[in-house]
């Protein structure tokens, strides 16, 4: 019988290699371990949502310093293939089914305090066969979540990943291929430096924002100092 699994998407917290629009101010070490921060707290979160967590990592040599500062039992791994964002996507998911999970959820890791209720939604939404295809919008034009009910590797195609036309057009492709599309919420990711004064303020003011990314409290409490001095 398939089971439900949240898929995190996921990149070795390397300098140089994440959260590059954070640096300057930042620096690369800064924002790795930041990275490292929102990937510990957005595991953490899923793993109360769903029964199954996938850790779907780049690059291939970045698994072990991934296992080193994830839950170290618990999660599936897989690698994650293709040349762009969209290919990785499919494949990702197709690999889930192929597992035997399912529905699939796919999550970044740029949203640490999103709120659980938002995953609820979209797995009670695929799991009823109400939708057939679930997404979480980002208010830049992106979404922070996708979910399937079955494999649909076209949804992923001809988007322009990274810009104000990524939600509309994969949700474009979705009618083309006659799926049933849910939407969420539109919630937020930390790309930028005033994405992160936003995730600061927002843990500040909010209890719930606090208990469901302790590790990135802990990181923006370290730098407070710093971070006070750039506003």
């Amino acid at each position: 019988m398939p089971r439900p699994a949240c898929i995190v998407m996921v990149k070795a917290p390397r300098a140089g290699a994440v959260k590059t629009r954070l640096v300057p101010p930042l620096s690369g070490a800064q924002a790795a371990a930041l990275a490292a921060c929102f990937a510990r707290d957005v595991v953490s979160n899923l793993r109360r949502v769903a029964p199954d967590v996938v850790v779907a990592y780049a690059p291939r040599e970045g698994r072990e310093a991934l296992e080193r500062l994830l839950p170290p039992d618990g999660l599936t791994w897989l690698e994650q293939r293709g040349e762009d964002l969209g290919e990785r996507l499919a494949a990702a998911t197709a690999e889930a089914f192929a597992r035997g999970f399912g529905p699939v959820v796919v999550f970044g890791a740029d949203s640490p305090t999103l709120p659980a209720a938002f995953a609820e939604r979209a797995f009670a939404s695929l799991a009823a066969r109400e939708s057939d295809v679930a997404v979480g919008p980002t208010e830049d034009g992106g979404y922070y979540l996708v979910g399937l009910s079955r494999p649909a590797a076209g949804l992923f195609q001809n988007v322009a990943w990274s810009t104000p036309r990524a939600l509309r057009q994969t949700l474009a492709n979705a009618a083309r291929m006659n799926l049933r599309a849910s939407v969420l919420p539109a919630w937020y990711d930390v790309d930028n430096f005033d994405d992160l004064l936003r995730l600061r303020a927002e843990i500040s003011a909010g209890e719930g924002a606090r208990e469901r990314a302790p590790a990135t409290r802990r990181w923006l409490a370290a730098h407070d100092e710093f971070l006070s001095s750039l506003t």
